[in-house]
């Protein structure tokens, strides 16, 4: 099986709204030389140069600040009877398996994609949906990565 990447960076983007924007805060090595001597740790044994270690802290970042899933609970506390899964208790193998990629890319924004233009575009490319496929709507929208 191929397995195509869709992730996205985590990254800062001053262009995005405030609710997508990550915040990442990077401690520079020198605030880490406590942490030698937290362990009883002697400067001696570390290279020449060795400040300590830095580090990242992701401090803030929505599911829409990266390529997200969107869970059931974001649609509906119940799903057949059952409270829906939060995005923690979404399987990994929800994630990956069989899929097909319908391309959309040639509609206006804003227009309605309609089940005659997935039928049209199966029937056109000769695919069938099998169950559990997981389909991907292809709409362009990446050439604003970033933007």
């Amino acid at each position: 099986m191929k397995i195509v990447d869709l992730s996205k960076a985590i990254q800062f983007n001053p262009n995005d709204p405030g609710f997508m924007q990550v915040k990442i805060r990077h401690k520079p090595h020198r605030k880490a030389r406590w942490l030698l001597r937290l362990f009883g740790l002697p400067f001696r044994l570390f290279p020449q140069g060795f400040e300590g270690w830095a580090d990242d802290t992701i401090q803030k970042m929505g599911v829409h600040s990266t390529t997200h899933i969107d869970a059931p609970w974001h649609y509906s506390p119940t799903c057949e009877g059952k409270p829906s899964k939060t995005i923690d208790e979404i399987p990994l193998d929800w994630c990956f398996g069989d899929g097909i990629v319908i391309d959309m890319k040639h509609k206006p924004d804003f227009e309605a994609i309609t089940s005659a233009d997935i039928q049209g575009f199966l029937q056109e490319n000769n695919l069938k949906l099998q169950p559990e496929m997981i389909v991907l709507i292809k709409m362009g929208r990446d050439k604003h990565m970033g933007t």
